[in-house]
């Protein structure tokens, strides 16, 4: 039984820690997001003219489309990147004494009572319960990110597009105009 429960105890470990490399691998899509959505704002002088245009002409349309697409990659990728860090924790109706929400929930006195009072096998059974509630969290955080990774690739291209049509499009109009 001892053995088990080591077995058991590493598993719960080893699932916590994919919680903490989910929510590791969260952050940077977040951070990179911010930062490419700050250097397309810092350029953005050079495409509000378009924007702003009274003519309604494929330019001003295309860029508008665009920016559009940009911004809902943007806030889906960012969307999905944050919902890893929303919690979600309901006490489990169980009273777990491995699982903080149960724990917490419960009067000091009663969780020292069912504390002592715990056999090996219940012991056994609420640490497979909460690899189990471990997994789920788990399994949640890395769809999550794997969304959030996925929509960056667009989101990049939509980025790298913007910021090159800010680039060329003042070279362009200066050439057009001499």
């Amino acid at each position: 039984m001892e053995e088990r429960l080591r077995s058991h105890y590493e598993s719960l470990q080893r699932a916590i820690r994919f919680v903490r490399l989910a929510d590791a691998k969260a952050a940077p899509v977040i951070a990179l997001q911010v930062a490419l959505v700050g250097t397309l704002a810092a350029r953005f002088d050079r495409l509000q003219p378009i924007v702003m245009q009274s003519q309604w002409d494929f330019e001003r349309i295309a860029l508008i489309v665009v920016i559009g697409l940009y911004l809902v990659c943007l806030v889906s990728v960012i969307w999905f990147a944050a919902l890893v860090y929303i919690p979600r924790n309901p006490t489990t109706g169980n009273w777990s004494l491995m699982y903080f929400e149960d724990v917490a929930a419960m009067s000091s006195e009663r969780f020292s009572e069912r504390s002592m009072r715990l056999t090996p096998e219940e012991i056994e059974k609420q640490l497979l319960d909460q690899i189990h509630r471990i997994s789920e969290v788990v399994s949640a955080k890395m769809s999550r990110v794997r969304l959030a990774l996925i929509l960056s690739a667009p989101a990049g291209l939509l980025w790298l597009g913007l910021l090159t049509w800010g680039s060329i499009r003042p070279m362009a109009t200066t050439m057009i105009n001499a």
